[in-house]
């Protein structure tokens, strides 16, 4: 019975935090302090929800956890599909604000699609650095919120140092602010999977490690099993089954969940 409520919040907490990072992205208009506030609210979000969902709310890292089998496909659809409708709740109440005009925002500025979509690219690669450092305990739990912000605040700006817009880097955000393109859909995805691959390369030193055997992290391919030994240490069969399970998370363990 507590198992089903906590996995009824977390989708909820996905939901909730989608649709306030939506909103105050939205609301703060467009220039440096659109990009600040958006920094703010994502580190606000992370310590709110942290502990319940790991705090997404966003489908690329999402999708990067998946690809790093870091979540259950299953859990991926629910959080991506959390996410779409809190997006989509952020654009109902958007178009319902009297006097609020879509294109006040002018997160894409007027750069060419291709140029947007490089710029989508390189902003999210900067921001799942961030991510992936809460991710990797490369950073201290009260620290989460503020690595994983200012992760959004310079992905932001270097989006917006390429397009002359403060970009989007976030699928569902795109959505609430009626931004959606295949640019700003698919350019944040592939962001996501490069950045996040990447750092695992940077912190494990191989794209195949086996860092998901009783937690630890070292080289060589493959996928540890029950009794093998990894870094030096044997692996029982409850260790491997909660690491390998295990959601991806932003600010500590949680059981599924980034």
């Amino acid at each position: 019975m507590n198992t089903n409520k906590i996995s009824y919040n977390k989708y909820v907490a996905e939901i909730i935090g989608t649709l306030m990072l939506v909103l105050v992205v939205a609301l703060s208009g467009a220039g440096l302090s659109a990009i600040v506030f958006a920094g703010l609210v994502l580190a606000f979000i992370v310590y709110l929800f942290g502990d319940i969902s790991g705090a997404h709310v966003n489908p690329a890292f999402t999708i990067a956890a998946l690809s790093m089998k870091k979540i259950k496909w299953q859990d991926a659809v629910l959080y991506i599909c959390s996410q779409l409708i809190g997006a989509g709740l952020a654009l109902i109440i958007l178009k319902n604000i009297p006097d609020f005009k879509f294109t006040d925002i002018n997160a894409l500025g007027s750069a060419s699609a291709w140029k947007i979509f490089m710029a989508e690219i390189v902003g999210m690669i900067i921001f799942s650095f961030g991510f992936s450092a809460v991710l990797y305990k490369k950073t201290t739990k009260s620290n989460s919120g503020f690595i994983v912000g200012m992760g959004l605040f310079f992905g932001l700006l270097a989006a917006n140092i390429i397009t002359g817009g403060i970009g989007v880097l976030n699928p569902a955000v795109a959505i609430g602010t009626n931004m959606l393109n295949w640019a700003t859909i698919i350019a944040p995805i592939i962001g996501a999977l490069i950045g996040t691959w990447l750092y695992r390369f940077m912190v494990i030193g191989s794209f195949c490690g086996c860092d998901a055997c009783c937690g630890k992290s070292c080289g060589g391919c493959g996928t540890c099993k029950k009794s093998e030994v990894c870094c030096g240490s044997s692996c029982s069969s409850d260790a491997v089954s909660e690491v390998v399970s295990e959601p991806v998370i932003v600010v500590e363990e949680v059981e599924i969940i980034n």
